[in-house]
């Protein structure tokens, strides 16, 4: 069975992402408006680099659904910075991950893929495994729970979005528009007074720009496997960063988790494993 591109894609762009939630754990003192600004900023840097070296237009073609992309994207990164901020790395990333679900699921009800009704018994151990990770912690919130679900809601409509794109955009095109309206709304934040204004410090610059770089490659990475295979395939590809957040929460942040949650953890991802090799295989043998 071959393993498809877009499933390559996804992998690189769980590990990119990965390495931007620690970026964003060693600013976690500053104002989630602040840190989205500074990562908007040099994500348009990069992007509009790439745009000029490929002579491409950075507007594209579909203007409206772009900008639907850029905002679905920006209002579940903000939810989702903020979830980074207050809770564990591993509880946030885990809350996170329902979005991979959420996203076959908003795939289905638009019409744009059918799925398995087995699939549907793989997404039930991955919720569970995300209740038992998030129970059992006392270190978790109802604010930060509640951004955690608006931020995976959010993130699926605008996966959706990205897929709607296929074959119509350029994916370099599709990222720009994310940093192109974060921006204006990191700047309403800041200026409603969503924290007072930090001027980053030392190796805060440092972080900051890690931020942003490791956001790129990950967009970029996540727009190309949305574009390459069915989200039903891809989305649960991301449970991989679940690996990720738990090792760097541990060995990074000197977090600690039960045995109970290792347990969730371990079923949310053998729910995504069952779920991707199972619709590998029934697309393998069409």
């Amino acid at each position: 069975m071959k393993v498809s591109r877009g499933v390559w894609m996804m992998l690189l762009a769980s590990l990119s992402f990965g390495l931007m939630n620690v970026s964003v754990k060693f600013v976690h003192h500053m104002p989630v408006s602040e840190v989205v600004f500074f990562r908007a900023v040099v994500q348009i840097i990069l992007s509009l680099t790439v745009l000029l070296q490929l002579k491409q237009s950075p507007w594209g073609k579909n203007p409206k659904l772009l900008a639907m992309r850029g905002l679905f994207g920006s209002i579940g990164l903000f939810c989702y910075f903020y979830t980074l901020q207050v809770m564990p790395l591993g509880n946030a990333i885990v809350i996170h991950y329902l979005s991979p679900i959420l996203t076959t699921l908003v795939a289905v009800a638009l019409g744009d893929e059918k799925n398995h009704p087995l699939s549907y018994v793989f997404f039930g151990m991955c919720m569970i495994g995300v209740v038992v990770v998030n129970g059992v912690s006392a270190d978790v919130t109802f604010y930060g729970i509640l951004a955690g679900l608006g931020g995976a809601l959010f993130s699926a409509f605008a996966y959706n979005t990205i897929r709607r794109l296929k074959n119509l955009e350029n994916p370099n095109v599709v990222v720009f528009y994310f940093p192109l309206v974060t921006l204006p709304l990191a700047f309403l934040a800041l200026w409603m007074g969503n924290g007072p204004w930090r001027m980053p410090v030392g190796a805060e610059w440092l972080w900051l720009l890690a931020t942003g770089v490791t956001t790129q490659l990950g967009q970029f990475f996540m727009t190309r496997a949305y574009q390459d295979e069915k989200a039903s395939i891809v989305s649960g590809i991301s449970y991989a960063g679940i690996v990720w957040a738990a090792s760097f929460g541990v060995f990074l942040f000197d977090e600690s988790y039960e045995w109970l949650q290792y347990a969730g953890m371990g079923l949310v991802l053998l729910g995504m494993v069952l779920n991707v090799f199972f619709n590998l295989r029934r697309e393998a043998t069409r």
